[in-house]
């Protein structure tokens, strides 16, 4: 690809409608992060048709990188990237949709050592009405941040003056050493003249003021002024106080390594601040400073030499349509009728348990009965003689046989019964009593 080039190419069918922009995005300022001429190949993908509802993602893909190390620096220096594409036609006026990553160098880094590129998370925005969003990458902004570091500047170096900090002239100034007194680098710079003041530059977005809480120490005047020769409002702080700032500090009490006085959240840059001491007679004391160099983008933005801005040689629009999601063909579908289960029964087995029979015995009563046997019915007539007179003959009945013999016949069968009936009675009573 020609250096500069600008392609827009359309993903197939087979997978989500994209578009990928790719270009080449040169960098601007030249400085110690961006080399002159510093170019990233950037691929900016997005969706050709969103449905009302869902989110317009921008995913953007950086190249090599072209970036280098500003400054020596401890481990632990971030390198932060923006990638800002506008989006407009919308609604009125024009948006800006940002993709943002950010990587932490895990080694110390010297001025000149490469710098990686992050992987930026995708820009996202919800469309909520139909219409035509206009997609244009604009810029891709790169920053390096310092390590999240604090140097201390102490008030002397190898017993000497410390050259970052400028003591008044005409005024008298002691160095006190004493292995016995927990000050930064066992030793401080004091003062009691009225007025006598300490300088101290630093570069960064912050710095703390240490010394000393006692009650022989004073009001102290402190101001700082930026690289333009700007001036915060001074302020005064009392090292006679406790960090309350209004209780004193007992008599026989000496705190050291306190921070009397702070700022931080300055843009990145160059900054004095000047101490003076306003309290005649009593302390002035300077033990050291420490410089802040807080990880915040916003902090570095207008700081040149930590930050670049990409942009392509041409800047290209390409069109996303917002629709309305098509309505879903219901699909009739079978319901699958639930399986009823069976309860499986298991057979139980019961067992009775008859107790034994203990009652005594009686004797068993053995009825002998005389069985007679049924006699077989006949197959031959009964009635050998065919009585004349009788239904199909048309004669009259045989009037020799008698009705009293009939009669008399029956009266002796019935007494016999009866008779055989008492007989077996009297014989079961008597084989009952033994006899």
């Amino acid at each position: 690809m020609a250096a500069g080039s600008l392609v827009v190419l359309t993903s197939s069918q087979s997978v989500a409608d994209t578009d990928t922009y790719i270009s080449d995005f040169f960098c601007t300022p030249s400085n110690d992060l961006a080399p002159a001429q510093a170019k990233v190949l950037v691929r900016v993908a997005f969706p050709t048709k969103v449905y009302i509802g869902q989110s317009l993602d921008i995913k953007w893909t950086l190249g090599d990188s072209p970036f280098k190390a500003p400054e020596d620096s401890p481990a632990k220096a971030r390198v932060v990237a923006r990638g800002s594409a506008g989006i407009s036609d919308y609604w009125s006026g024009t948006g800006t949709l940002d993709s943002m990553g950010e990587t932490v160098v895990a080694n110390a880094l010297q001025k000149g050592a490469p710098l990686p590129l992050p992987t930026l998370a995708p820009g996202s925005y919800i469309v909520g009405k139909e219409g035509e969003i206009k997609v244009t990458p604009r810029s891709l902004t790169v920053q390096y941040l310092p390590s999240d570091e604090v140097t201390v500047f102490n008030d002397s170096v190898n017993g000497a003056e410390n050259p970052a900090i400028k003591y008044s002239v005409g005024n008298k100034w002691i160095r006190r050493a004493d292995d016995k007194i927990d000050d930064i680098g066992k030793d401080v710079h004091a003062t009691t003249d009225d007025g006598a003041t300490a300088e101290f530059s630093f570069t960064g977005t912050g710095v703390e003021y240490v010394t000393e809480r006692d009650d022989d120490m004073g009001e102290v005047e402190v101001t700082l002024t930026d690289a333009d020769g700007k001036s915060q409002p001074t302020t005064k702080v009392n090292a006679s106080k406790e960090a309350d700032g209004q209780t004193n500090v007992p008599a026989d009490v000496k705190r050291t390594q306190q921070v009397l006085w702070s700022v931080k959240g300055l843009k990145y840059g160059t900054y004095t601040v000047k101490l003076k001491n306003a309290s005649p007679g009593k302390f002035l004391i300077v033990d050291a400073f420490r410089v802040l160099k807080e990880p915040k983008p916003e902090l570095y933005a207008k700081y040149p030499n930590f930050t670049a801005v990409c942009e392509p040689t041409k800047a290209e629009a390409v069109p996303v349509k917002v629709e309305k999601a098509p309505t879903p063909t219901p699909t009739a579908t079978t319901p699958t009728p639930t399986p009823t289960r069976t309860p499986t029964v298991v057979p139980s087995t019961y067992y009775t348990t008859v107790p034994p029979h203990t009652a005594t015995p009686k004797p068993t009563l053995t009825v002998t009965a005389t069985v007679t046997p049924t006699r077989p019915t006949p197959t031959a007539p009964q009635v050998i003689v065919t009585p004349s007179g009788g239904a199909q003959t048309g004669e009259a009945p045989d009037e020799n046989r008698s009705g009293a013999g009939l009669i008399g016949g029956g009266t002796a069968m019935v007494l016999a019964s009866v008779v055989g009936g008492v007989a077996l009675r009297r014989r079961r009573a008597a084989h009952s009593q033994g006899r």
